[in-house]
């Protein structure tokens, strides 16, 4: 083989060998995260997907949502922590299920939970893990279902709670992003708490780039 052309493989081969690999980001949400409600036609939007297919290749998102999830989950967080050896990061984006608990104790318990599993990934992965915390989406009051008798009550939790966490996101040297008042009440009218694709579509949009500027 030519001199030159030894010398051109060697380089191309250098090339590979630096780029990176994919950091991979567990994101344990409920079902705003698991993307259940959406309909099949619009499945390919929900904002998970949408995150790690904008990341060209960056991110590899390991999707742990799961539909009716309140922050009280501690053992399935724990099950989930040993199923993964490895994590460059964790993402966790709860407490719309949270929300339907009106009474004082709401938000106390929902910070003590979250600040339990925070501890116990970087027990697993290390002090230094990045950890972002998901303020909860907004809900259209008129659309909602059975909480809808308490929608003004709720909307003030979720609103509630996504300061909480960002105080505790303050406190335990995490990340926070808001998502409350991102999805449009047109992509809220299923249910009043669930987005259809576009608005799937806008929390893709805050999420990516948020993930996209964490310091790793």
């Amino acid at each position: 083989m030519p001199r030159v052309l030894i010398l051109f493989f060697a380089l191309s081969l250098g090339v590979f060998a630096q780029s990176p690999a994919p950091r991979t980001v567990i994101v344990f949400g409920d079902s705003i995260t698991a993307g259940g409600a959406l309909p099949k036609k619009e499945r390919e939007h929900l904002w998970v997907t949408q995150v790690q297919q904008l990341s060209a290749g960056a991110l590899t998102l390991i999707n742990e949502g799961k539909g009716g999830r309140p922050t009280n989950s501690l053992p399935e967080f724990e099950a989930m922590l040993k199923r993964f050896a490895k994590a460059d990061a964790l993402v966790i984006a709860l407490g719309m299920n949270d929300s339907r608990d009106i009474t004082p104790q709401c938000i106390p318990k929902a910070v003590a939970n979250v600040r339990a599993m925070i501890e116990k990934t970087r027990a697993v992965y290390g002090a230094k893990l990045p950890v972002l915390l998901v303020g909860p989406t907004n809900i259209n009051k008129a659309a909602l279902g059975p909480t809808k008798p308490i929608a003004n009550e709720r909307e003030a939790k979720l609103r509630e709670l996504g300061a909480a966490f960002e105080k505790l996101a303050a406190e335990t040297k995490s990340e926070f992003v808001s998502l409350f008042g991102i999805v449009p009440d047109l992509s809220l009218l299923k249910d009043g708490v669930h987005p259809d694709g576009a608005g799937n579509d806008a929390i893709a949009k805050v999420m990516g780039e948020k993930l996209k500027a964490l310091r790793w």
